[in-house]
């Protein structure tokens, strides 16, 4: 299958049986060009200094900020619950190590509540490893109810 840019239609990324790569950000045109805008997930990609230039529909259902709201700022609009530590290993691990981040995260919904996340970040590089930007997917983890907290110590007490 091909990937086209839809702004200028740029082949953006074949994907086959030995290949697949996709083009984030479409060099000719610098449009984004992702197939996230559907997805359940929130999508959020930053620059390499966490500046939002892009975020899917689900950005709003999950932190409550529209696209417009989100878009040039930081991630930390609706982050920042977790501890400093937290924040320095996670930038380490993304910058230094370049390497992926897989975590559960507590962030603050535009209505000021608070809800548990699974945060999978990715640094994605040019052709000198250099960070071109990064690519965030956040996926709600439900709150517990009762029956399911004492199904939990039901089963771990006998």
């Amino acid at each position: 299958m091909n990937y086209r840019c839809v702004t200028c239609g740029k082949l953006l990324g074949k994907e086959g049986p030995h290949t697949h790569t996709l083009e984030v950000k479409c060099v000719r045109c610098g449009s984004f060009n992702v197939l996230f805008s559907a997805m359940q997930e929130q999508v959020i990609i930053t620059d390499p200094n966490g500046i939002i230039l892009y975020a899917n529909d689900a950005v709003n259902r999950v932190t409550g900020y529209s696209q417009t709201e989100v878009i040039g700022q930081k991630p930390s609009l609706w982050g920042g619950q977790m501890s400093s530590e937290f924040y320095k290993s996670m930038w380490h691990t993304l910058t230094i190590e370049k390497q992926s981040i897989d975590v559960t995260i507590t962030n603050r919904h535009k209505d000021g509540h608070l809800y548990k996340a699974r945060l999978c970040i990715t640094p994605v590089f040019d052709k000198d490893s250099t960070i071109t930007c990064f690519v965030g997917i956040e996926s709600l983890i439900p709150p517990l109810d009762d029956a399911h907290i004492r199904h939990y110590e039901e089963s771990t007490h006998t």
